[in-house]
């Protein structure tokens, strides 16, 4: 594997209106938010959020889009109450549709992003007897935590599959260290970030073949 650079990437923070302003409705039809992608090329948790007005928490909104490794995926939410906000439990990259589970009426939400996301999944060598080093450098202030998985990284949900690399957990600075030597993956979950910082991840494996 030759060295590979990710980024740099410049994560947004939290907005209620990054898919959507407060003008969401449907009559229960699949319907496309206004922006369909995220503006910094990471996969968020969606959030919905309501004004003061009568509750949608009786509306199940199913959300479909893809992920930060462009798999399809889908995630269903219970609507917020008035006033307040509910988050998804799955990273969309895009969003295809919405489709609440019964007509809105006159009601609206808002679909935006929080500030939690993850890059792309890195895919490492399967025959390669070397741990992969990498590191993470960032320009102004971000948390971050570096994750590995051995699951098929091109058929793997990152959230169940996946562990974090410790030396890698909760960082905010520059920091190199490896991934296990049999990870088939690594990505990159940002915890928390100031508007306009940036992250780059930098990554070198062997390519010495198991036998």
């Amino acid at each position: 594997m030759r060295p590979v650079k990710l980024g740099p990437y410049t994560p947004a923070v939290a907005s209620t209106t990054a898919f959507n302003a407060q003008t969401f409705n449907s009559t229960g039809a699949a319907t496309a938010p206004t922006t369909t992608s995220t503006s910094d090329g990471l996969a968020h948790y969606v959030t919905l959020t309501s004004p003061a007005q009568a509750t949608l928490a009786g509306i199940t909104f199913t959300i479909l889009g893809t992920d930060a490794d462009g798999h399809s995926i889908s995630d269903a939410i219970a609507g917020p109450a008035s006033a307040s906000t509910v988050t998804s439990t799955k990273f969309f990259k895009t969003i295809t549709t919405i489709q609440p589970s019964a007509t809105m009426g006159a009601l609206v939400v808002s679909v935006g992003i929080a500030v939690t996301a993850i890059t792309p999944t890195i895919a490492l060598s399967a025959n390669s007897t070397a741990a992969a080093g990498m590191t993470v450098a960032i320009t102004g202030t971000i948390n971050y935590t570096v994750y590995e998985t051995f699951a098929d990284v091109f058929n793997h949900d990152p959230q169940s599959v996946s562990t974090q690399i410790s030396a890698l957990a909760s960082k905010t600075a520059n920091t190199s260290a490896n991934c296990s030597v049999s990870a088939t993956g690594t990505f990159v979950l940002v915890n928390s970030v100031t508007a306009t910082a940036t992250l780059t991840v930098y990554l070198n494996q062997g390519t010495s073949a198991t036998g």
